[in-house]
């Protein structure tokens, strides 16, 4: 982990799903698809904004397409 992997905000899975509009359910099929890259810190699975926020540019027709 590098100093900016440090500094960058990390989201619980409730949170994504939150930001997404999805259940948690689907938040986790996406880590264990690949699209979504996940860290793990300590014993949660967390998620990066800025992955997040790649994640969501690359679905511009909103998250239903990553389903």
């Amino acid at each position: 982990m590098d100093m900016s992997d440090a500094t960058e905000e990390l989201l619980f899975l409730d949170e994504v799903a939150r930001s997404a509009r999805v259940s948690v359910e689907s938040v986790r099929h996406w880590i264990k698809v690949g699209r979504l890259p996940s860290v793990r810190p300590g014993k949660r699975r967390m998620v990066r904004r800025s992955d997040l926020e790649t994640f969501m540019g690359r679905n511009k027709t909103g998250v239903e397409a990553a389903r």
